[in-house]
């Protein structure tokens, strides 16, 4: 019975030896993750047993850019937390599959790229051909003794110019858009092949947590730490409808990572916060400033010269380092939508659900919102620049979604149109989107006349008077709210006086407005099927004989 008992207490208390300094690498998971602009904080969670005594629990394979001092650790049970520290260790590694694949991947985009190259190549033959044969045609046409070309196959030959000139000039767009593409595409494999080095060694980090229970428990430990390198940036898709009073902006977001480990089915946070600027408010340092004097100069001795050169290297050595100082301290579906969180400096996105984001430093869209903005649309014309009208939304962002800068792909009536920049636009505020070309109204500006004068007995003035007539017409089925803009000249000397004639402006009115840069702008509601005449004229008088610069 004693030897019983005795066996017993040995095995009691070895078990609680071992409990004391066991050492148990732990399965865990990222839970939760928050993007910023360049970096993102990571959760991992570990749910384990452990005995009696100390555990340390070692969270393997973080990722190298971790910011140790970012490390933290939480969790539930009944348990203390005694002590957290960081190692890092090297493990070795194949990625000849890995580097395969890259590579496979890059030829592709090669091979791709190298087909669009040989699409602009003959295209830019064709084109210097059709340059060449009407060079050709002209100069034939230009021979007396060369039979005239009648006006049936002119216009048939200008015809067929104008029809290849454009495909032409189509394909050398796409091809080289896609290119461009193409050419981003390979430089992104190439850093991704360049980073995975020879292959031979990974860093590594791992977390020692120790805790200490009393006995035998259940434990969930949650360890966050800041990585390096992740990134999200907005992403907008705008769909107008031109009949309609709302318009559908998108909101998506690009999220990236090349951390190392992947974020598989956790929990994403978008947060418009930018560490990178720093928490503390800059002070101003004094600003000084004095006459300047000039450094005297002496006549000095060679012995003295070697005397100061020893000084003069530490102030040299002194401004080197101050310099190296100043350039550190410059630095028809349905979606899942995120709930906005604001705080006192930064606004959190809580995107729904689970997400994975893989490392492998390709974009992840999620989406932010969907929101039905209200829209009021309108037409812009600068027939100076332009001979076509711009579609242009104004809408209200009534959402308690701050809109950040980003890339905004336009879609009117369900057809793509373009992209275009969408600026910071805070909750309530009002933004301007442009929705392309709309070819269905009209707008030509025409020289209607211009005439010189020449007036004065001794000094002579020569005057010029110029007058445009810009036609504008609605071809839609409703009626357009069309805003129309042009310009007089500024003279900037006093020997040049411009006059302007018309529009008659007096003060600015729903109907005229005119901008201190002498820039007048109509704004007109059009009728279906309605034709306006604007017209715009002007002189300008100066010294007979003196040339002036800038007049058309």
């Amino acid at each position: 019975m004693n030897i019983r008992k005795s066996l017993l207490l040995v095995t009691i208390l070895t078990a609680v030896a071992i409990g004391a300094f066991a050492q148990s690498p732990v399965q865990s998971k990222i839970v939760e993750v928050t993007v910023f602009a360049d970096r993102a904080l990571v959760t991992r969670r570990a749910d384990t047993e452990v005995l009696a005594g100390e555990t340390t629990l070692v969270f393997t394979g973080l990722p190298s850019a971790i910011d140790p001092g970012s490390l933290q650790v939480s969790g539930k049970g009944a348990f203390t937390l005694r002590d957290v520290r960081l190692t890092e260790r090297q493990l070795a590694r194949d990625v000849s599959a890995e580097q395969k694949a890259l590579e496979d991947e890059k030829r592709g985009y090669e091979d791709a790229l190298a087909v669009e190259n040989d699409r602009i190549r003959v295209a830019e033959a064709e084109r210097l051909f059709l340059s060449e044969m009407v060079k050709r045609v002209t100069s034939d046409a230009g021979d007396s003794e060369a039979p005239p070309m009648d006006p049936a196959a002119w216009s048939k030959m200008l015809d067929f110019h104008r029809a290849r000139s454009e495909t032409v000039n189509e394909t050398l767009r796409l091809s080289r858009k896609a290119g461009q593409k193409l050419q981003i595409e390979i430089d992104r494999v190439g850093r991704e092949i360049r980073s995975l080095g020879t292959g031979a060694r990974l860093s590594v980090v791992e977390a020692e947590v120790v805790i200490e229970a009393k006995s035998g428990t259940r434990a969930r430990v949650d360890v966050s730490y800041v990585v390096a390198g992740p990134s999200w940036r907005p992403d907008y898709v705008l769909r107008a409808d031109s009949e309609g009073a709302k318009l559908s902006l998108h909101y998506r977001a690009m999220v990236r990572q090349r951390t190392g480990e992947d974020w598989t089915d956790a929990t994403l946070r978008l947060s418009t916060a930018r560490p990178q600027a720093g928490g503390a408010l800059p002070t101003l340092s004094p600003w000084r400033i004095d006459v300047y004097k000039p450094a005297p100069v002496y006549k000095e001795s060679a012995k003295s010269s070697r005397a100061m050169a020893a000084p003069m290297a530490s102030a040299a050595g002194n401004e080197s380092d101050y310099m190296m100082e100043s350039l550190a301290e410059e630095p028809a579906m349905e979606y899942a939508v995120s709930a906005p969180e604001s705080g006192a400096t930064a606004v959190l996105f809580a995107i729904p659900g689970s997400t994975t984001v893989a490392s492998d430093n390709r974009d992840r869209t999620v989406t932010v919102a969907v929101l039905d903005l209200p829209v009021a649309y309108s037409y812009a014309a600068v027939p100076k620049l332009s001979p076509y009208a711009y579609f242009r939304a104004e809408a209200t962002n009534e959402s308690d979604f701050p809109l950040l800068p980003g890339v905004s792909h336009v879609y009117v009536d369900g057809g793509y149109v373009a992209d275009a920049a969408m600026g910071a636009v805070p909750p309530g505020g009002v933004f301007r989107a442009d929705l392309g070309v709309d070819e269905s109204v009209s707008v030509e500006r025409k020289l209607k006349r211009k005439f010189d004068e020449t007036s004065g007995l001794v000094s002579k003035k020569q005057k010029t008077t110029w007058e445009y007539a810009i036609t504008v017409k609605n071809g839609k089925r409703g009626s357009v709210l069309l805003t129309v803009s042009d310009q007089l000249p500024i003279s900037s000397n006093e020997q040049i006086v411009v006059k302007p004639l018309e529009p008659a402006w007096v003060k600015d009115t729903d109907a005229l407005k005119k901008s201190d840069l002498d820039v007048y702008e109509w704004t007109l509601r059009l009728a279906p099927g309605k034709e306006t005449v604007l017209t715009l004229a002007f002189s300008v008088e100066y010294p007979k004989g003196t040339p002036v610069v800038g007049l058309e």
